[in-house]
């Protein structure tokens, strides 16, 4: 800053101070001197600083500037102090004049009294300088603070005016806009605006929909360019399956070939080890038999190549190789009963005395089993004596066939060799407990046997089928085991195909759609236990001859209660049981044999006895002479069962076999019923096969198991 500058910021406070204290009580500015004149100091010890007056630094506490000043300044006296002698005959720089409450005059009396406050309590002389300023510098900064203060309210204050300007613009602004909307809901909006708006919102939608169908149309092509790519995936990882299964399928067809081929073999040998081989053969031919038909199924399974499931062939053969091997361990063991017989009777005949002519019977100690098959073997003999007889050998008997006499005897002679074989076991009363567990574990599951679901019969037939492979089994809290003693697995076995045949008595007779969960659990079992299987055969021709079929006659000698005990009657306190229960205990029975022979095994495997059973049965039935109520009970009963899967499998041929029993062999059962004995099953027969012939043909049974049920 220039001295120009400097020299008139600090000469124009001085000029307003001398200008307010030179002010006369009329309003007159006076002048002691130029204002502008310098003050004079001291020559004689004065030094640079402010030079005060005698009234102020006065030592006479009676005249204290302060008081005089505070009353003159504030009283509004009008005064003039007279000049008198002070420090360096100085006239007084401080006179009354009239005070006006401004700001201004407020702040220099607030300096004066500063420099008041500034006064030393020692002796000092005119010129005692103070903070070595002079009286116009110090009026300067004091000025100076003022406007630093006043200018930060100033700041202030025109901030608060600032907002309070922004606060009502956006006021005003936002009335604005709600008077714009409220204008815009009130006043009508004219028919070309409406238009343009409802253009544009239908613009805006169809742009949507547009791009909407777009991105759809993109993600349809992404997802049948994914679908693609899996089918694809899923066609080379099937064709690498496809290849593996069927490279397995036949590496196991040759495992079962292989494996058949050394059965065959065995079973030739044994068959030419045979000691009198001509009459046992007889005996086993139904055996051969079966094994022969499983061979030519076996070639059958393994020529025939399913692309869609290779393994299915595989197993299939497997199954059969399976049956022929237990049949060819049965047969094994047969002819080595039958070779153990013949040497013994012919060790016996060396020994025996030429004279004696009792028969080896009443002098060998052959066992209980062995009596009864030669036993059996007479009863065969003799009937077929009596056919031979009869018909001169040409024909069968008048009520039963001679081919299922056959299998009839040699059922039961099976049976009754298994029944002896577990004599030891029943009897013994150390394993009275061991007995006890095994029957609950056979019982219990079957007891439990329904068609509540897959899942309760699967349980059922694994536990089953753990007791005859010889696994403990739960009984309760126990563990118990059929191979735990010599012949306990056979009781089980016998005692499980036995009980499965009574429940045609006791449950499917009350129940009838219980014949099918039962039967799927004995099919299940005979494809696994063919020695299961033909035990719970020869149980059903023994609970129902009938079956087989065959109408017992009444031997001679034979007393009335064994031959009615023989047909399957009931007796109880010397009485025999009423007719209709008779038939309605033999109706269960069928059902569930019927049953058996439609059940589907699972996986496919080939039905150890399944249709053609059937057909064999209706056929021999159809060509003996019926008999009073029975025949039509088992009539009806059968094919109410079996007949829609007859017509299924067999066609034309069942039809015409179903219209000769509708009319040959209906009127052959009316003429053998008694006038005025009521026909029951005769008018049961009577209205199933009107029903049969007005639908045009049978339905499927009530209750008949899915494919798919487990």
């Amino acid at each position: 800053m220039s001295d120009n500058n400097e020299h008139e910021m600090v000469e124009s406070p001085l000029k307003e101070t001398m200008t307010l204290l030179s002010r006369t009580p009329k309003g007159q500015i006076v002048y002691d001197r130029d204002p502008l004149e310098p003050i004079k100091q001291s020559t004689s010890n004065s030094k640079s600083g402010v030079l005060l007056s005698e009234n102020i630094f006065g030592r006479n506490p009676a005249h204290s500037p302060e008081k005089s000043f505070d009353s003159q300044y504030f009283q509004h006296q009008y005064s003039v102090h007279h000049p008198h002698p002070g420090l360096n005959n100085r006239p007084n720089l401080l006179m009354d004049i009239p005070v006006q409450h401004t700001e201004k005059s407020i702040n220099q009396f607030k300096w004066q009294q500063e420099l008041l406050m500034m006064r030393n309590t020692n002796q000092l002389d005119e010129t005692t300088p103070v903070y070595n300023l002079s009286n116009h510098g110090i009026m300067q900064l004091f000025e100076l603070r003022e406007q630093q203060r006043l200018s930060t309210a100033t700041s202030f204050m025109k901030k608060i005016e600032d907002f309070k300007e922004v606060s009502r613009r956006s006021d005003e602004e936002e009335c604005l806009r709600m008077k714009q909307e409220l204008e815009e809901r009130l006043v009508p909006k004219r028919e070309s605006q409406v238009d343009v708006e409802m253009i544009i919102q239908r613009l805006q939608v169809e742009a949507r929909k547009r791009f909407q169908q777009e991105e759809d149309q993109i993600d349809q092509k992404l997802k049948e360019i994914t679908s693609i790519q899996e089918k694809e995936l899923q066609e080379d990882m099937k064709k690498k399956t496809l290849e593996l299964h069927i490279a397995e399928a036949k590496r196991r067809k040759g495992i079962s070939s292989s494996k058949l081929e050394s059965l065959l073999k065995f079973l030739d040998e044994s068959v030419t080890s045979c000691q009198e081989r001509d009459s046992f053969l007889q005996t086993v031919q139904m055996k051969l038999d079966r094994v022969t038909a499983l061979k030519t199924q076996f070639q059958v399974v393994v020529n025939n190549v399913n692309h869609e499931d290779p393994l299915n062939s595989a197993i299939r053969s497997e199954n059969i190789v399976k049956q022929i091997e237990d049949l060819v361990e049965v047969i094994r063991d047969d002819i080595a009963k039958n070779n153990a017989i013949v040497e013994e009777k012919n060790a016996l005949s060396k020994r025996q005395q030429p004279q004696s002519a009792l028969p080896s019977s009443a002098v060998m100690p052959i066992t209980s089993s062995a009596v009864k098959q030669e036993h059996q073997n007479d009863q065969l003999g003799c009937l077929e004596k009596k056919t031979c007889d009869s018909n001169g050998g040409d024909e069968d008997l008048d009520f039963v066939r001679r081919e299922d006499l056959v299998v009839y005897s040699q059922l039961q002679a099976e049976l009754r060799q298994y029944e002896a074989n577990t004599v030891a076991f029943s009897g013994d009363l150390s394993l009275k407990t061991l007995r006890f567990e095994l029957q609950k574990a056979v019982l219990h599951p079957v007891n439990e046997i329904s068609d509540q679901s897959g899942q309760h019969l699967q349980d059922k037939l694994d536990r089953l089928r753990s007791l005859l492979q010889g696994n403990a089994v739960h009984v309760g809290s126990r563990m118990v085991r059929a191979t735990e003693h010599p012949g306990g697995l056979e009781y089980c076995t016998n005692l499980l195909a036995r009980r499965l045949v009574a429940q045609g008595e006791d449950q499917v007779n009350v129940n009838p759609k219980a014949a099918f969960p039962i039967a799927a659990i004995i099919t299940e079992l005979w494809l696994e236990f063919p020695v299961f299987g033909r035990l719970v055969l020869a149980h059903f021709y023994r609970q129902c001859p009938y079956l087989v079929p065959y109408y017992l006659p009444q031997q001679e000698g034979q007393s009335n209660e064994d031959y009615y005990k023989s047909l399957g009657y009931r007796y109880s306190s010397g009485k025999v049981e009423q007719q209709p229960t008779y038939l309605k205990r033999m109706s269960g029975v069928v059902r569930l044999y019927a049953a058996v022979l439609i059940s589907l095994p699972r996986r496919n495997q080939p039905h150890p006895h399944g249709l053609e059973h059937a057909w064999r049965y209706l056929a021999a039935l159809l060509n003996l002479s019926p008999r009073n109520d029975i025949t039509a009970a088992i009539l009806v009963e059968f094919l109410t069962v079996a007949g829609s899967a007859m017509s299924k499998e067999y066609g034309k041929q069942f039809q015409k076999l179903l219209h000769l029993i509708c009319t040959e062999y209906f009127t052959m059962i009316r003429n053998v019923t008694p006038k005025g004995s009521g026909g029951g099953p005769v008018t049961r027969l009577e209205e199933f096969l009107h029903e049969s012939i007005t639908k045009g043909g049978i339905s499927p049974p009530a209750g008949q198991l899915s494919p798919r049920f487990w």
